[in-house]
C-alpha cells in the first residue's frame, strides 16, 4: 500500500484492488485535509484482503496491530472477536473453535476455517430447507417471558409427515379415501402450506397400511410378553348381497402391571354360509396366527345358530389340558345378546297395549306439522321436556323403552290433542298408560345393566354376578304385579333366563368370591332366596369349583417346574441314595404333599379373613397387584378370570338383537384395506376392542372407491 505525498496526517488503508478509486477521491479531498492536525483513519476493505483490520499511519509509514474502527468484512458474520489471555482470538459460531485474530493475521484463514467446519455445513443445509417457507411457517409452541413478551418457535415442513397425520385422520374420523383428490381439501392444505403436492388415492392406502403393520406388530409383541391366559370374544358382520362375512376377534387380558387390556385382532373375511366348520377354521387360524392357541380362558360369543356346533368343534381340535378345566368353562354366552333377546320375548306378550303407544307417537312424530302442533301444545302446558317423540326400533328394544319413557311425559299432551283433533283416534287408555308406568320402571334396571356391561370400558366380571341376580330377584317380584300382563312377562322372562343362568353361573359364581368385598358370603346370602331349601347343595358346588381350580392352577404350576425339582433334588439325593431315580420321584411326590398343604391354606387363608367395606370406588385388580405374594396362586386366577368379559356387544348395538352389518358402501374397499382400516381405528381410539363404539353408520364413509370395489370382487371370485 503506498499513501499520497500530500496527505500528510492522514492514515491510509488501501486495498489492491481499489487503489485506482483512492486516487481520485484522495486528489479531490486533500485540501480539506491540509488544515485537519487530528489524523483521521480511513478504511477502504474488500472480502479479498489479506491484511483486514491491519491500518497504514501516514506520519511513519509503519503497520499498526491495534484493531480500531467496525468490522466490516463478512466473515465476522461467523466469528465473534474476543480478547483471551491478552490475545486478540476470533471464535466460530458453530463450532467454538478459536482462532488468531489480531490485526495483522487477516482474514484467509477464517474464511478456510469456515469452508470446513462441519456444523457450519449442517446449518446451511437447513437454512436452504427453511429459505422457500420462511414466510409461511406455523409456529408450533409459544415461549412466555416475565416481560410479557411471547416467542414462536417454527417447524421445517415435512411432507411424509403430512401425508401420515392426513393418514390416522382418515383412520380415526372415518373419511374416504379419496379425500386426498378432492379439490377442496387439497385447496385448504395449499393455503396453509404451499409447497404441499397433492397424494393420490393409493399412496395413501400405502400410509394406512404402513399404520397398520407398525400397530399390528406391537400388537402381537404385547401379547407374546403377556403371561396371564386370554379370553377371546367374536362377532360376525354381515355384507348384502356378497358371498363374505367378516368376523371381528378381540383378545382381553390382565397384563404385567394389572391394568385390563382389550385388543382387536382380526377382523376377518369369512365366506358364507357361516357354517359352524368354516367359522371353527377361520377363528383357529387367527389364534394360531397369534400363538394365544395355548394361553386361552374362554370365548364368548352370541346366541347364533351356528356357534354351539362351532365351539365343539373348537374343543376338539385345542388340546384339553391347554384350557381350564380341561374347557369346563370354555364356552360363555353373551350376556347383553341373550338379555336382548329375553326382553324381545318378553315384550311380544304385550305387544297390544305398547302398540297403542306406539300408533300415537307415530301420528305425530311422521310430519313436521303435526310435530309444530305438538310441541306447541306442550310448551301451552308448561312442559319442558328435551326429549322428542321418536318411534322405537323393533329390533332394539331399548328404544321401546325410550319411546314409552318419552310418552308418559307427554300424556296430558296426548289428551288434549284428541279433545280438538278428530283425525287423532289412537289415543291409549287409562289402563293403557298405567301398564306403560309400570313397564318403564321394570325395564329401567334392565336398561341400566345393559349400558354398564356394554360399555366402551368393560367392567371387570366380578361385578356380573351381583347385577344379574338383581335382575333375576327383580323378575320375581314382578310376579306380584296386579297387572296380568306384567306377570305373564315375567314368567316368560323367567324361564329364558334359567336356560341363559345354567350355562354361565359357575364361572361368574368364582369371579364374585375373587371380590375380597364379597367372597363366599354374596354367594351365602343370595343362593337361599333363589334356590330355597336346595341352597346348601349349590354353595358347595360353587366351593368346590373354586378349590378345584386353585388345585389345577397349583398343579399346572408344579409342571412346569418339574425340571428345576428334579435337577435339585438330585443334587441333593444322589450323594445317600443309591436309588436316584425313585429317590427324585420320592421327592417329589413329597413337594406335591407341601404345595397342596399351602394350596389349601392359602385358600382358608383368603375365605377364612373378614370381607372388606363396601365402596363403589374399589379397585379390584390394584387389591390383587397389592396382594400377589400373600396369595401366589389365587392371583392367577384372578389374573385370567377377572379379565373374561360377559358381552361381545359395544355400546353401538348394545341393545339390538340382530349381529353387525356391514353397510353396502363397505364393499367397495377389499378386504385387506378394510381390515386395516376397521383394526388401526380400534387401536388408535385405545378402546377396549370395542370395534362399535364409533358410529355405527359411520363406517359407510370409508368406503366409495370404484378401483377398491373391483379388487374386492377379484377376492371374492364375483364376477
Amino acid at each position: 500500500m503506498q499513501a499520497h505525498p500530500q496527505t500528510s496526517g492522514t492514515v491510509i488503508l488501501v486495498s489492491g484492488r481499489a487503489h485506482f478509486f483512492f486516487k481520485a477521491w484522495a486528489a479531490s479531498t486533500i485540501c480539506l485535509n491540509m488544515s485537519t492536525p487530528t489524523p483521521t483513519p480511513i478504511v477502504v476493505d474488500d472480502d479479498d484482503s489479506s491484511h483486514q483490520g491491519a491500518v497504514y499511519n501516514a506520519n511513519c509509514g509503519k503497520m499498526s496491530s491495534k484493531p480500531t474502527g467496525r468490522l466490516k468484512s463478512i466473515v465476522w458474520q461467523h466469528f465473534e472477536r474476543k480478547e483471551i489471555n491478552g490475545v486478540q482470538k476470533a471464535v466460530c459460531n458453530y463450532c467454538k473453535n478459536r482462532l488468531v485474530a489480531r490485526s495483522t493475521d487477516g482474514t484467509r484463514h477464517l474464511r478456510d476455517h469456515m469452508k470446513v467446519c462441519l456444523l457450519r455445513r449442517q446449518k446451511v443445509i437447513t437454512d436452504r430447507r427453511q429459505k422457500d417457507i420462511t414466510q409461511y411457517a406455523t409456529p408450533l409452541r409459544t415461549i412466555k417471558h416475565d416481560q410479557g413478551k411471547t416467542k414462536s418457535d417454527a417447524f421445517c415442513f415435512d411432507p411424509n409427515v403430512t401425508r401420515k397425520k392426513i393418514a390416522r385422520m382418515i383412520i380415526m374420523h372415518e373419511y374416504p379415501l379419496s379425500v386426498v383428490e378432492h379439490e377442496g381439501f387439497n385447496d385448504v392444505l395449499s393455503s396453509l402450506q404451499p409447497l404441499w403436492k397433492p397424494v393420490s388415492r393409493d399412496e395413501i392406502k400405502k400410509e394406512i397400511m404402513d399404520i397398520y403393520e407398525y400397530e399390528r406388530a406391537k400388537k402381537a409383541s404385547a401379547l407374546d410378553c403377556n403371561q396371564s391366559r386370554i379370553a377371546i370374544t367374536t362377532k360376525m358382520w354381515t355384507v348384502e348381497n356378497q358371498s363374505v362375512g367378516y368376523m371381528a376377534v378381540t383378545a382381553h387380558f390382565i397384563d404385567d402391571s394389572w391394568t385390563l387390556q382389550s385388543h382387536l385382532l382380526r377382523f376377518i373375511p369369512v365366506s358364507t354360509p357361516h357354517t359352524a366348520e368354516v367359522v371353527c377354521d377361520t377363528l383357529l387360524h387367527c389364534l394360531m396366527d397369534h400363538n394365544i392357541d395355548r394361553k386361552l380362558s374362554a370365548l364368548i360369543v352370541d346366541n347364533c345358530s351356528y356357534n354351539e356346533p362351532m365351539i365343539q368343534y373348537l374343543l376338539l381340535k385345542l388340546r384339553k389340558d391347554d384350557l381350564i378345566m380341561h374347557g369346563q368353562l370354555f364356552h360363555i354366552r353373551c350376556f347383553v345378546n341373550t338379555l336382548n333377546l329375553i326382553v324381545k320375548d318378553g315384550l311380544s306378550v304385550i305387544s297390544d297395549a305398547i302398540a297403542k303407544i306406539r300408533d300415537s307417537v307415530s301420528f305425530w312424530s311422521e310430519s313436521s306439522k303435526g310435530m309444530e302442533k305438538f310441541e306447541e301444545i306442550a310448551h301451552l302446558l308448561g312442559i319442558t321436556s328435551d326429549r322428542k317423540l321418536v318411534p322405537d326400533c323393533a329390533a332394539s328394544w331399548n328404544s321401546t323403552y325410550l319411546m314409552i319413557s318419552t310418552a308418559l311425559q307427554y300424556k296430558s299432551v296426548f289428551s288434549l290433542l284428541d279433545q280438538h283433533e278428530g283425525q287423532y283416534g289412537c289415543l291409549p287408555s287409562e289402563k293403557d298408560w298405567e301398564l306403560a308406568h309400570i313397564l318403564e320402571e321394570k325395564l329401567k334396571s334392565l336398561y341400566d345393566v345393559t349400558q354398564l356391561f356394554s360399555n366402551v370400558k368393560y367392567p371387570t366380571s366380578n361385578l356380573f354376578f351381583l347385577h344379574v341376580y338383581e335382575i333375576r330377584l327383580s323378575l320375581d317380584d314382578w310376579l306380584s304385579s296386579s297387572f296380568d300382563e306384567i306377570k305373564k312377562l315375567a314368567r316368560s322372562m323367567i324361564e329364558n333366563f334359567k336356560k341363559y343362568w345354567k350355562d354361565i353361573h359357575g364361572i361368574l359364581a368364582v369371579a364374585c368370591v375373587l371380590d375380597p368385598r364379597y367372597k363366599m358370603k354374596l354367594i351365602e346370602y343370595y343362593f337361599p332366596m333363589l334356590f330355597g331349601g336346595d341352597f346348601s347343595f349349590h354353595v358347595q358346588r360353587v366351593h368346590s369349583l373354586f378349590k378345584d381350580l386353585a388345585n389345577e392352577y397349583q398343579s399346572k404350576c408344579q409342571s412346569s417346574n418339574v425340571n428345576s425339582d428334579l435337577d435339585s433334588s438330585s443334587a441333593t439325593l444322589s450323594e445317600f441314595c443309591p436309588y436316584k431315580k425313585h429317590a427324585q420321584f420320592i421327592m417329589l411326590g413329597f413337594q406335591d404333599f407341601i404345595k397342596a398343604k399351602q394350596v389349601r391354606s392359602e385358600l382358608d387363608s383368603y375365605l377364612g379373613e373378614n370381607v372388606l367395606p363396601l365402596t363403589e370406588d374399589f379397585d379390584i385388580l390394584g387389591w390383587w397387584k397389592a396382594n400377589t405374594s400373600r396369595y401366589p396362586t389365587l392371583s392367577k386366577i384372578a389374573r385370567d378370570i377377572l379379565a373374561i368379559p360377559v358381552s361381545t356387544v359395544g355400546s353401538g348395538s348394545a341393545f339390538s338383537t340382530s349381529g353387525g352389518f356391514v353397510s353396502p358402501h363397505h364393499r367397495k374397499l377389499d378386504p385387506n384395506t378394510l381390515e386395516a382400516l376397521m383394526c388401526s381405528q380400534s387401536w388408535l381410539r385405545g378402546y377396549l376392542g370395542d370395534l362399535e363404539s364409533t358410529s355405527f353408520s359411520g363406517y359407510a364413509t370409508f368406503f366409495d372407491e370404484e378401483n377398491d370395489h373391483e379388487e374386492y370382487q377379484e377376492v371374492c371370485g364375483e364376477s
